[in-house]
């Protein structure tokens, strides 16, 4: 396995990649979220009431105008706590809402660089096919001219068609899907996918995983949410004290008199809500928090269980590395051997040929794993906060 090291680069370097279609569609989402929480975060404030009121009438003959203006506000300014606690509430909400619109970033950029690598894995596996036709064309060649001269057996002549007709199938099969891939690309990012050169991504450690994945902080936050959801409503259920009050001019005139009244009134509302479910609701609210901790818990678990996961497929991955660098180093001494034998005269050119072809899958297949293991990292890495960030 690789020394575990960390890198630094942040994630969002990589967020050009999406088109501007999907940047605008995000930001604007961004700015809701934060409106949302705005709004929240004043809703404990009341509007002040302005309000005018015309009316005419006519009792025994006698015809009254009255003209009513009035501004009037009932504010509450203490509520044990819940006033306090429904402000925290808004800025925990407002950090746990950019948390998942930035979570949704991540997975579009995720997805879109997924298709990089598998249109760059895809290219690769075209030429190891292309490679292989080249030795099977050959060896449908051989097949028929010993057949021809009677030394050849017809149905390894047959065998040898059905299989390069196989791999021509094979490879009609990847350049469909090329043709896919670059269409699935396209849905997400205004860019040419066969000129982005894919990030390079080293294994992170286990602690730095979890304390910067982005999922478990947005599991965090939920928690806070949840504190404040339950204190805000203990409080409430609990004393509450409102400041009410208003500014009035009015305005009578009728046959008789004329008549105009400034003035205006104050005071304090003290209040206590009896409320024979406010025990249920503030268990209620209570269990919500309480599960919101086992909620962190099991989260860390799942990520763990997808960090040791990935480790062990990359190990996988490196031990098929190694199986290929043997057979390079085979197909090295072949060629070498093959070469010589050429000089001799017991071997041929398209003996060479073959060896050669060979040796360039294997290498080929080596570029397709490191792909691999770049594509299992990403699935770590997308998920991380810039690490300059504190």
């Amino acid at each position: 396995m690789r020394k575990i090291v960390l890198l630094i680069t942040p994630f969002l370097l990589f967020a050009s990649i999406l088109s501007e279609l999907k940047i605008k569609e995000l930001e604007l989402d961004k700015i809701k979220s934060i409106k949302d929480s705005k709004e929240t975060k004043y809703s404990w404030i009341n509007p002040v009431i302005i309000q005018y009121t015309y009316q005419k009438d006519n009792i025994q003959n006698i015809k009254t105008t009255t003209k009513l203006f009035t501004v009037s506000i009932n504010q509450p300014i203490f509520k044990t706590g819940a006033i306090y606690y429904s402000i925290k509430y808004a800025k925990a909400s407002k950090k746990y809402n950019l948390n998942r619109i930035e979570l949704q970033k991540r997975e579009l950029i995720k997805r879109a660089y997924e298709l990089v690598y598998d249109y760059k894995i895809a290219m690769l596996n075209k030429k190891i096919l292309e490679y292989k036709i080249k030795n099977a064309k050959i060896d449908v060649e051989r097949k028929k001219e010993a057949f021809l001269k009677g030394t050849g057996d017809s149905s390894q002549l047959d065998n040898a068609i059905l299989n390069l007709n196989s791999l021509k199938l094979s490879l009609e099969d990847i350049v469909s899907n090329i043709h896919q891939i670059k269409y699935n690309f396209f849905d997400l990012s205004d860019l040419k996918i066969d000129e982005i050169k894919p990030p390079f991504f080293k294994i992170i450690q286990k602690d730095d995983y979890l304390n910067k994945n982005l999922e478990l902080i947005s599991q965090k936050n939920f928690k806070k949410i949840k504190n404040y959801l339950y204190k805000m409503q203990v409080g409430n259920q609990l004393l509450s004290i409102s400041v009410n009050g208003s500014w009035n001019y009015k305005n009578i005139k009728n046959s008789r008199n004329k008549d105009e009244q400034n003035y205006y009134t104050i005071g304090i509302t003290a209040s206590l809500p009896i409320d024979i479910n406010a025990k249920t609701r503030i268990e209620k609210t209570k269990i919500d928090y309480l599960k919101s901790g086992l909620l962190i818990k099991d989260k860390k678990r799942e990520l763990l269980n997808t960090y040791f996961l990935i480790l062990s497929q990359i190990k996988t991955l490196e031990n098929k590395l190694k199986v290929y660098d043997e057979n390079i180093k085979i197909y090295d001494n072949l060629i070498k051997t093959t070469m010589e034998s050429i000089k001799a005269g017991s071997a041929t050119y398209e003996d060479l040929e073959i060896m050669e072809n060979s040796k360039m899958a294997a290498v080929l297949n080596k570029r397709i794993i490191n792909y691999q293991i770049q594509k299992k990292l990403l699935t770590l890495y997308y998920k991380l906060v810039s690490f300059s960030n504190n």
